[in-house]
């Protein structure tokens, strides 16, 4: 996550210390938008004023509420460029300042009645350090995602389509999002996100992290973020130390305005419980929220085994005997409501998915690098047992280091097709 550079910090918390100096005991809360392009100084506009009895969440939640009836309101303030929403007011009996910018972090400054001191932080938590109601920072940073969107891409990671219409203009994170919207947002749908080399290489020394770029994870970002539920295996977890990406609040708070959680529970496939349940994966919190315990798929003959050692990290599902079943797997997992899965790999399950006949996406970057080392494709399996299927292409994009996003469909078992 991008930080906000020193003289945002500063000209934000200057907003805010103005805001608490000039603030009328009793007054209304107040909303306000700031713009920021450095080098200038934040410009604060007022968006709206309070009646009288309101308080700072009652604004927030109308403001909310206003934004989701009138896509305009979002547009209009997007065109200003604003770059933060800061909230004024009374909180259990002290004045606050809280401003949140695209990249979810948060400015606070706190003043009380009778007295002249005013404290002032920032970070990605500060509101939380400072012990303001949780629900405060939730609606501001719904609000920061929808009036001032997200932040710019980083460097190099700005993308442009392809096919089937080539485009010239630099896609926004919204026109990227619809380049990968599901057929359906409540449908059964199992994508396969992985990185390529030109000459079909999907890691080095087992991890995919010399192949990656900014534009590639930009993608893989958005993917996930749609995602009830990312699936993968005991291999990638174990080489690449894996662990939930930590988002920013808008990007959590737009994942609940969707009706998900925080974060996309995660699923590993595994014959042998070989697992470090101390590892990023089993940390039980991230980013102030707690995470449910990560679900491992095994074998009846491993869980037999290993029930007990690993309850207090993971929860088990028992799919098959000797070896995982994936369609019962993937079965169950929908019954507990995890109908949009990812899977991120590795090469063996992927492999294991396409063979079942479980995919119904392929989102493939194609990373113009010629390594000529051994190592795995994309899918891995054994000899003589090629996976089934046809396959087209649904879309192309291609960012500014000439990363190309291919994105494959097909029919599924009731013969959907992506919109």
């Amino acid at each position: 996550m991008t930080s906000a550079p020193p003289n945002t910090s500063s000209s934000i918390l200057s907003v805010l210390e103005e805001l608490s100096v000039t603030w009328r005991w009793g007054g209304p809360p107040t909303l306000l938008t700031i713009s920021h392009r450095p080098p200038k100084p934040a410009v604060p506009a007022i968006l709206a004023s309070g009646v009288d009895g309101h308080t700072p969440l009652d604004l927030l939640a109308h403001w909310i509420d206003q934004c989701r009836r009138h896509r305009g309101i979002a547009n209009t303030q997007r065109d200003l460029g604003v770059d933060a929403v800061a909230v004024s007011g009374e909180i259990d009996g002290q004045h606050i300042g809280y401003a949140m910018d695209r990249n979810g972090r948060e400015y606070l400054v706190r003043g009380q009645r009778h007295g002249a001191e005013r404290r002032c932080t920032s970070g990605t938590d500060a509101a939380a350090r400072t012990r303001l109601p949780g629900l405060l920072t939730e609606r501001l940073a719904e609000l920061v995602w929808r009036l001032a969107g997200p932040p710019p891409p980083a460097a190099g990671s700005r993308i442009r389509d392809m096919w089937p219409t080539a485009g010239l203009i630099d896609l926004d994170e919204d026109e990227l999002h619809e380049r990968y919207a599901l057929p359906s947002p409540t449908g059964d749908h199992v994508r396969l996100v992985t990185v390529s080399s030109i000459d079909g290489l999907a890691a080095v020394n087992g991890a995919s992290t010399a192949l990656t770029s900014s534009g590639d994870q930009r993608v893989y970002r958005l993917v996930k973020r749609d995602a009830d539920l990312l699936l993968l295996g005991a291999g990638t977890i174990r080489a690449e130390q894996y662990g939930q990406t930590a988002l920013s609040a808008p990007e959590i708070a737009r994942r609940r305005a969707n009706g998900l959680p925080p974060y996309p529970a995660v699923a590993v496939v595994t014959r042998s419980l070989d697992l470090d349940l101390s590892g990023p994966l089993f940390q039980r919190s991230i980013g102030g929220h707690r995470q449910s315990r990560p679900i491992l798929i095994v074998p009846a003959a491993a869980a037999a085994k290993s029930r007990a050692a690993v309850a207090e990290a993971a929860e088990l599902l028992v799919a098959g005997d000797q070896d995982v079943d994936l369609n019962q797997a993937v079965q169950m997992l929908r019954q507990r409501g995890h109908r949009r899965i990812v899977c991120e790999g590795g090469p063996s399950l992927a492999g294991q998915l396409a063979r079942a006949d479980l995919l119904d996406e392929v989102c493939v970057t194609i990373t113009p690098q010629l390594l000529a080392v051994a190592g795995p494709r994309i899918t891995a399996g054994p000899a003589g047992l090629p996976a089934g299927g046809q396959w087209q292409l649904h879309r192309s994009l291609l960012d500014e280091q000439g990363n190309l996003f291919l994105r494959y469909t097909r029919p599924g078992p009731s013969d959907r097709q992506v919109g």
